[in-house]
């Protein structure tokens, strides 16, 4: 594998860092979702490198005694045409809104916990929004878009807040994957609204979580503090830890390294599955799952923490979008994988 090469960059036209993002596809053409500390939300372009702004209208009651809106996680999907987003943040709950007009689609539920994690998703050809709290005992919820509605709350697995949320399916079964900061993990299936398999807890707690074939079978993929590994989604087992560089893993051995895992996503690239692993110093890890590797040299192209990193397709390139601290989007070619 050569080295990879940044295919756009952009910087949030706003202060403060990007805490996360979500991707859309509108019109065939892809579309970022961002959201930073400063209660904007900011949509991307990159084709055009075009940035645009949007106020969210406040979700909370007038007699709720709150008057700011918090939105440090985001999840975003496409319907009628419209972009629809749902997002909260440790001390706000799970709500909805119209991108373009900022207009409340759904109400906070005050009785609900602050929200770790959101994402959206596809059911069925439906879209939904999911939320993973942020609390003790943490629920995942997921919202039927169009109907404006809760469409299963899923609970009695984990004991911390939610560091990871992704979607896929397991064989004919669609799913979601949710991973805890106690190292917990968990397989959801969305139609029956239940439990597939339950993980052991991992330690040093997971900040990403993923689902992708391996050798021919599916496998859950997790980040912890300091190693990736694969999940069985038959037994629930974890494997052995995939293998760091020589000098990293000597510094892990002694309890010297410091560089840990702050996100990640995995999938197919050009057949070959990956995961892509972003650290707290900024730099940028790509996995072989096949063997267990790093492949190539890290990529250190953020300045402070990668917060949010997603597999995706400019075109028919592969690609990866990292989001960093520094306020900086930069989408890397995968082309040389």
């Amino acid at each position: 594998m050569t080295a990879l090469s940044v295919i756009r960059s952009a910087m949030i036209p706003s202060t403060g860092p990007i805490e996360d993002f979500d991707l859309v596809r509108l019109d065939g053409r892809p579309l970022l979702v961002c959201v930073n500390p400063v209660n904007d939300v900011f949509l991307w372009d990159p084709s055009e490198d075009r940035w645009s702004r949007h106020r969210l209208d406040m979700p909370f009651p007038k007699d709720s005694g709150i008057d700011a809106i918090e939105v440090l996680a985001i999840g975003a999907v496409v319907h009628n045409g419209r972009i629809v987003v749902g997002g909260g943040a440790d001390h706000q709950p799970f709500a909805q809104w119209d991108l373009e007009s900022g207009a409340v689609r759904a109400f906070v539920d005050e009785s609900h916990a602050g929200l770790g994690k959101s994402l959206g998703m596809e059911l069925d050809g439906r879209p939904m929004l999911v939320g993973g709290d942020s609390s003790t005992s943490p629920r995942v919820r997921v919202y039927d878009v169009e109907r404006r509605e809760l469409y299963a709350e899923l609970c009695d697995h984990h004991f911390d807040g939610l560091g990871g949320l992704t979607s896929g399916m397991l064989k004919d079964r669609p799913v979601l994957v949710s991973g805890s900061w106690d190292g917990s993990a968990a397989i959801w299936d969305l139609r029956e609204k239940r439990s597939l398999v339950g993980f052991s807890r991992y330690a040093g707690g997971l900040q990403g979580v993923g689902l992708v074939s391996v050798g021919g079978r599916s496998h859950v993929v997790a980040a912890g503090r300091d190693e990736v590994v694969l999940g069985d989604p038959e037994t629930g087992e974890w494997g052995e830890p995939l293998t760091w560089p020589d000098d990293i893993a000597e510094l892990i051995a002694k309890d010297e390294f410091d560089d840990f895992i702050t996100c990640m996503d995995a999938g197919l690239v050009h057949g070959r599955p990956l995961a892509v692993t972003g650290t707290g110093e900024g730099r940028l890890y790509v996995w072989d799952l096949e063997d267990g590797v790093v492949l190539g040299e890290p990529l250190a192209e953020h300045d402070g923490e990668v917060s949010a990193v997603r597999l995706t397709e400019l075109g028919d390139r592969p690609a990866v979008i990292t989001a960093g601290r520094d306020g900086r989007l930069l989408m890397w070619s995968l082309d040389s994988v």
